[in-house]
Formats: structure tokens, C-alpha cells, sequence
């Protein structure tokens, strides 16, 4: 059995057994990640080099057909309109693309019901939680779908090419092929403008566009590369089951965030030892992203390693989050659109337990007001009231990764 985080650390007047705690400790660095619709659907489009007519993994097509939600959406089955409709929009381009003789019978109907639900049930697609890039990729699905002539309600989502356009007016043109920015986890975005030879400049160690299997499928659907090909059919091989991750490899997330809640807990066994070490050689003076590699630092993952650092005795400073202040709170990632209540409230953390600087203070106090700004009421109604008004959820930031890193 595979213990989460909360399973362990977060049930309320409950202490997990030492077991219980090994287990989890132990299944750490396995990759175990929900599967991802949107980019299991970008891999089903590969082909084989040889044979345009041969899916280079088949089995993707397997897990699409039967991961369909009863709605006729893919993705999520979470109230979160934003990834249903991108999921969907995914797969349905890669049904649309098919070879001829896999087209009818069960990808038809799965077809059939997914345009009927993106017709009938996405008008409420502005609202709930952000995704990152979202206003990126939503456009590039969109553009997919009208290149491929299917029958879509493309006039709802007019608003999003001018979120869109003011995004990317920020960002120099030729900045994602020059730049380790976080744009490159969603360089599909680009659609028919990608630069190949440029882009090829951006593959990481492990043969990732920033640890995306679908910005790695998107460039493979481009042109050929060995090692990006090697990333995917390694992530294929150790998941078995036809499906893909939204990020991988996101060891460093992984173990940070369960043993900072483990600590929270009051937790901190003896065999976590390697695991904090292993951070500590992760973690460099301009902080530490998700995975050792593939992925810029960012501030939320530096903050935790820095608290668990410190919780399990490490010395540690407030240096490498300095590259991640802003004038009024700390950034994820540089570019974000919002900023991250959550990260900010780890920075203040590591801010109050680490070695005083002279700007200490004044930092504090920065991002404790941006805390307070962040604020939303929450009203509370009584149990035998039917219909309650929709409460007004605070938006956190987008510098996180596709499923809510």
C-alpha cells in the first residue's frame, strides 16, 4: 500500500505506526504520480519512425479509452474545469489523429462523447482553480482542434488568446531557447513557431523539456532525437500501465514535502537520514527545483528543504532564497502570473528560523504582509441550509506545475 503524506502525517489525533512510516520512506523516489491525460495524449500522437501508420506506444491508446470520465471528459475527476477541458481538448486531437483502421468502434464513441462534453459542459471553464500555462496551452489545443476541422464551441474560449498575448508580450521572443524558464514544462504553447534546432539547445540531462513528458512528446512530434525518445520510452517502461506523468522525474518535491510534514508531525526517523542528506546535496546557493535536474529552482521547493534541513539539525541560511524575492512577496518562478500564498508562507518559515541577516526583519515583515493581503472571509452557514452561496476561494499561484505541485 502506498502511504501519501496526508494518509501519514495529517490525520487529526492519529500517530502512524513506525511501519507505516518506514513504508512510505521507503516507496519514496519510485515515481509514484497520478497519470496525466493531457500528456499520456500528446505520447499517443508519436509514431513509429519508419511507419507513420504505427503507434510508437500503442498502449497510451489503451489507457485514453479506458480512463474516459463517465461525463465524456478526460483528465481529472476533481472539480477543476480548467484541467477537464485541456485533457480533453488533448486527447481528442490525439483521437482525431489516429491511423485510419484505429479510428471506429471505441475511439469513435470516445470521440462522440468528448466533443459532446466540451459542447455541454464546459461553460463554466473560467472558473475554479489556476494551472500553470494554462493560458499558454489552452490556445495551442484550441489552434490543434480547428487545424483538424473538429466541431468545437471555439467562440467561448475567445477571451484566452488575449490572456494569451499579454502573457507572452512580457517575454522576449527568443527567451525559451536561450533561458532555463519554466515556459519550457509548456513549450507545446508555441504550436507551429517552435524553433527545432534552438529548442534541441534546451533538452536537459535526462533528455526532458523541464521534466514534461508532453513538451518532450510535442518536440518528438517535431523532429527525431534519441535521448528526448529515451525519455519517454524510460518513463513508459517503469510506469506499465500506458499512461504518462505531468512532471517526472520530482524526486526533490517528493521527499521534501513528506518529510516536512512528517516533522511537522514531530517525526523524523532514523531512516530518513539518506533522504535529507540527499537533499542537502541537492540544494545549491541558487536554491532547488522539483528534481535534481530538468527543472529551475524555485522558492516553494528551496523553503521546504531548507525546513527540513533545519528540522533535522543542518545548518542553513535564508541565502538561497534570495534569488526569489520580490518588492512585495517571494516569486515562484520568475514571469508567474500570481503569486503563491503557500510558497510565501514556507519563505516565512525558513525566515524565522534562520541565522538574522540586516535586511532579516524588513523581509519578514514584507512577506508577512503579503500573507495578510492574501487574506479571504470565509463565511459559514448552518448545516440545514440548502443552498449555500458559492464561497469565494482564494486563487494561489501559478508557479507551480500542471497538477498542483
Amino acid at each position: 500500500m502506498h502511504y501519501t503524506t496526508q494518509e501519514v502525517a495529517q490525520r487529526p489525533g492519529e500517530r502512524p505506526q513506525p511501519a507505516a512510516t518506514r513504508e512510505l520512506l521507503a516507496s519514496l523516489q519510485q515515481g509514484a504520480i497520478s497519470p496525466a491525460a493531457y500528456d499520456t495524449a500528446f505520447v499517443a500522437r508519436l509514431r513509429e519512425p519508419n511507419d507513420p501508420n504505427a503507434m510508437a506506444y500503442p498502449q497510451t491508446l489503451s489507457w485514453l479509452l479506458r480512463s474516459q470520465n463517465a461525463d465524456g471528459s478526460f483528465g481529472t475527476t476533481l472539480p477543476i474545469p480548467k484541467d477537464k477541458l485541456i485533457s480533453t481538448l488533448s486527447a481528442l486531437v490525439a483521437l482525431a489523429d489516429l491511423p485510419q483502421p484505429l479510428q471506429d468502434g471505441a475511439a469513435h464513441r470516445a470521440r462522440v462523447r468528448a466533443l459532446r462534453f466540451v459542447h455541454e459542459d464546459t461553460g463554466n471553464w473560467q472558473t475554479g482553480p489556476d494551472l500553470a500555462g494554462f493560458e499558454l496551452v489552452l490556445p495551442a489545443m484550441l489552434d490543434a482542434a480547428k487545424l483538424r476541422e473538429l466541431p468545437l464551441p471555439y467562440e467561448r474560449f475567445m477571451g484566452i488568446s488575449a490572456q494569451r498575448d499579454a502573457k507572452i508580450g512580457h517575454v522576449p521572443p527568443r527567451l525559451i531557447y536561450n533561458v532555463a524558464t519554466p515556459l519550457l514544462h509548456s513549450i507545446e504553447y508555441l504550436g507551429n513557431r517552435l524553433d527545432v534546432e534552438a529548442a534541441r539547445k534546451q533538452l536537459s540531462s535526462n533528455g526532458s523539456f523541464a521534466n514534461s513528458p508532453s513538451a518532450t512528446a510535442y518536440f518528438l512530434l517535431k523532429t527525431r532525437d534519441e535521448q528526448a525518445n529515451e525519455y519517454i520510452a524510460m518513463l513508459m517502461a517503469n510506469r506499465g500501465d500506458g499512461s504518462l506523468p505531468t512532471v517526472a522525474p520530482f524526486e526533490v518535491f517528493e521527499i521534501a514535502w513528506v518529510l516536512y510534514n512528517l516533522a511537522r508531525a514531530e517525526l523524523r526517523p532514523a531512516e530518513a537520514q539518506p533522504l535529507v542528506r540527499y537533499l542537502a546535496q541537492a540544494l545549491t546557493d541558487d536554491g532547488v527545483g522539483v528534481s535534481m535536474e530538468g527543472l529551475r529552482p524555485d522558492s516553494d521547493d528551496t523553503a521546504l528543504t531548507l525546513s527540513v534541513l533545519h528540522r533535522y539539525g543542518f545548518p542553513i541560511s535564508a541565502g538561497p532564497l534570495r534569488p526569489f524575492e520580490g518588492v512585495n512577496f517571494f516569486f515562484t518562478f520568475p514571469l508567474e502570473r500570481d503569486a503563491s500564498v503557500t510558497a510565501n508562507a514556507h519563505v516565512l518559515e525558513v525566515l524565522q528560523v534562520a541565522p538574522a541577516s540586516p535586511r532579516q526583519h524588513v523581509i519578514q515583515q514584507k512577506v508577512v504582509k503579503y500573507l495578510r493581503d492574501a487574506r479571504v472571509e470565509v463565511a459559514w452557514f448552518p448545516l440545514l441550509c440548502h443552498r449555500p452561496r458559492r464561497l469565494r476561494a482564494h486563487r494561489v499561484g501559478t508557479g507551480a506545475l500542471h497538477a498542483g505541485l
